[in-house]
């Protein structure tokens, strides 16, 4: 598991390519809650969080999906990992791995704070949440978590696991909408944070096997 993943590649550090595309989402999350302060996104975000009201039989599934971003849930997952690779003597990845799930939780909620959205009251909250809404932290974390964990696989098994993992990202960001908990522009956000914290990284591209 510990073949994909490394940070800093390259003589130059993070390949000049990457930098510029996480710059350039990180941008867009701040364009997007500019636009929210100007109200620009009321119109649609509101549209789509009426029309995606879950039926009763969908409602275990969406809750389950949801699950899966869960601050608790996501802790237990990145610690298996982190042993894991410590376990295999990936010294090196693990501190890495913890480091990027770690920090981008924290970034995320210091967004949060910054921004300080309401959370949408046109529906009843369909999952107890406490914090603001902007971004989602399902959305930007569940984006973190997976797709590093993704990127740690070998390379043969990479481009399924990217591809999984993109699966469970978009239902888990998907799902807080469904479950009125989230605006569509929070989640957006979210997943648009989390891919360009993963760029900041450098996990854009497989490195080799190191300890």
């Amino acid at each position: 598991m510990a073949s994909g993943m490394r940070h800093g590649e390259g003589r130059g550090g993070l390949p000049a390519r990457w930098r510029w595309i996480a710059s350039g989402l990180f941008v867009a999350v701040v364009l997007i809650a500019v636009a929210i302060r100007a109200g620009l996104l009321a119109s649609i975000d509101r549209a789509i969080l009426l029309s995606a009201a879950p039926s009763e039989g969908l409602l275990p599934l969406v809750e389950a999906v949801t699950w899966l971003g869960d601050s608790l849930t996501r802790t237990i997952i990145a610690a298996f990992v982190a042993v894991g690779l410590l376990a295999v003597r990936a010294w090196r990845r693990a501190a890495v791995f913890v480091a990027i799930v770690a920090g981008g939780a924290g970034a995320n909620s210091a967004m949060k704070a910054i921004v300080h959205r309401p959370r949408p009251a046109l529906l009843p909250h369909l999952d107890a949440v406490t914090s603001f809404s902007f971004p989602s932290g399902h959305a930007a974390n569940g984006a973190i978590l997976y797709l590093s964990i993704a990127l740690l696989m070998p390379a043969r098994h990479r481009a399924a696991a990217l591809a999984l993992a993109m699966l469970l990202v978009v239902a888990i960001g998907t799902s807080r909408v469904v479950l009125a908990v989230h605006w569509p522009s929070d989640v957006l956000a979210g997943w648009l944070f989390g891919l360009g914290w993963i760029m900041l990284w450098n996990q854009g591209r497989p490195g080799r096997a190191a300890g």
